[in-house]
């Protein structure tokens, strides 16, 4: 059951980029303290920002990062 509400969580971050706690709650019929401790472990997993009782998903990290960059270029 959480799982799936992880799942569902994450699912409507994605369309709406930020989400109220208390819409959470509402849209999947949860009490406030049960989407926060949802959210608070999916923060502790990387899967998404809380920030004054909202959430919002974490920004996958650019696959060339500035290690990547440093690679690319020759010494001379």
């Amino acid at each position: 059951m959480k799982k799936n509400r992880h799942q569902a969580i994450l699912k409507l971050v994605d369309q709406h980029e930020v989400v109220q706690v208390n819409e959470l709650a509402q849209w999947l019929a949860v009490s406030l303290e049960t989407i926060r401790r949802d959210l608070n472990e999916m923060q502790d997993k990387g899967l998404i920002q809380r920030r004054h009782g909202r959430a919002r998903r974490v920004d996958p990290l650019p696959s060339y990062g500035w290690i990547n960059s440093l690679q690319r270029v020759s010494p001379s």
